[in-house]
């Protein structure tokens, strides 16, 4: 093997119009730093002036050369550069003068391509810019700048929409929320959108086709009021679904709220409600009954489902708040949507205001909630592309601009993310919340 094909090697570059000499490494001082210097040379063999198109019978000649320093990735922990001399031709024909060139770097760059994959690689992890940029011997701007060449495309208007899409918001700044779209199916992101208010997303969506819009069938969301008339404006032939979680939640939410109110009331029995809500909200089927051990507040030996009713027995209301939460819990444990109707839609007096404004929430939702229960679709990809952004957000200190907080997630949670089979699973209901 020559030496020329050993240090392409080393340098893992594929071009092999460079040529190297024995005494190719030197070392220099940088803007004060220790670097290793590799110094190549590199020329082209031209059939035709890449100017005027005519061939080359001995019209190409050489004229000089001209050298550039170029930052590649670091060799032994020290920060590397590549001393091109890059070959100048002149066409006898045109008069006119060109260099060679290389796929390694682009023209008139002098940062590599590998460097701008190496902090592609990075720009997927939670790091921030700064750190990247430390990493490579690059400014903040040359990071921002490589994330912008791979993601960004100022144009909205789009031709595709997946079948099923997630929609919902994550703080940017202070009073200000990002409109968040994703594929139900795979968890990609498909766009983020600058502030959710009504007027914003028509102009949005009015730059979608037709076409685009009616492929859609289910829309996942949460009991955001203001995005119904919204789906129900720009997709006609879709599907509302609410997502399970959300459901779970409102309901967990209204009972523990009760809990505390009785907790407040009832004094002698205020440290026994703060430790053990959680078997509160736990599924009654899940509590256990036969194993009796020793819980703190109580002095003899009980099962979970002792612990419970002795709670339950302290306030009427809370009891019956209770029965109806198990109801409504069981029924969308098992997809029942004719049990859950039935259980909503009947009228009670002894229970406590806060699931009385629930159950005035789920009767309001029960036909988008028919849906969830019919379909397994769920919000739980737009949750976890959320939390990316708002992870993204907090290591990073913050953005400048949305533009720029916008390319890094989309290359997070769209660009580098593997493609999943065409299916959708079933989703679990916590057992409490």
């Amino acid at each position: 093997m020559s030496i020329i094909n050993s240090i392409l090697k080393m340098l893992n570059m594929k071009d092999k119009n460079f040529i190297f000499n024995e005494n190719f490494m030197t070392e220099r001082k940088i803007q004060g730093k220790r670097c290793l210097v590799i110094l190549g040379y590199l020329k082209n063999e031209f059939e035709c002036c890449p100017c005027c198109g005519c061939l080359n019978e001995n019209t190409i000649i050489k004229k000089g050369t001209k050298k550039s320093l170029i930052k590649i990735n670091k060799h032994a922990e020290l920060i590397t550069y590549l001393n091109l001399s890059k070959q100048r031709y002149q066409c006898k024909n045109c008069n006119k003068k060109f260099y060679a060139k290389t796929d390694e770097v682009n023209y008139r760059c002098h940062i590599s391509n590998q460097v701008k994959l190496a902090i592609l690689n990075c720009a997927k992890e939670m790091m921030p810019k700064s750190l990247i940029a430390r990493l490579y011997n690059v400014s903040d701007n040359t990071v921002q700048k490589v994330f912008d060449s791979v993601f960004y495309n100022d144009t909205v208007y789009k031709t595709f929409l997946p079948k099923a899409i997630c929609i919902d918001e994550f703080t940017f700044k202070k009073k200000t929320y990002a409109f968040n779209i994703c594929n139900a199916r795979n968890g990609k992101t498909i766009d983020l959108v600058l502030d959710r208010t009504t007027n914003n997303l028509d102009k949005y969506f009015s730059h979608c086709t037709e076409k685009a819009r009616k492929r859609v069938k289910f829309v996942v969301m949460d009991m955001y009021s203001p995005y119904i008339d919204l789906i129900k404006k720009w997709f006609p032939n879709a599907k509302i679904i609410i997502d399970l979680f959300h459901i779970v939640q409102l309901l967990t939410k209204s009972l523990n709220k009760t809990r505390i109110n009785v907790m407040n009331q009832n004094k002698a029995d205020s440290t026994k409600f703060k430790r053990y809500w959680r078997l509160i909200l736990k599924s009654r089927f899940d509590l256990d009954t036969s194993c009796w051990k020793k819980f703190r507040c109580f002095k003899n030996l009980m099962t979970e489902v002792d612990v419970v009713d002795y709670l339950l027995s302290k306030d009427k209301f809370f009891e019956n708040s209770y029965d109806l939460y198990q109801d409504i819990l069981y029924h969308l444990q098992h997809r029942d949507y004719k049990g859950f109707s039935q259980v909503i839609n009947q009228k009670y007096k002894d229970i406590s205001k806060q699931l009385q404004t629930t159950l005035n929430t789920l009767r309001k939702y029960s036909k988008y909630i028919k849906n969830t229960l019919e379909y397994s679709y769920s919000n739980g990809v737009m949750e976890r592309n959320n939390n990316t952004c708002k992870l993204i957000k907090r290591i990073s200190f913050g953005f400048r601009n949305f533009r720029n907080m916008k390319s890094r997630i989309m290359i997070i949670t769209n660009i580098f993310r593997k493609e999943k089979r065409e299916y959708h699973t079933k989703y679990s209901i916590p057992k409490y919340a």
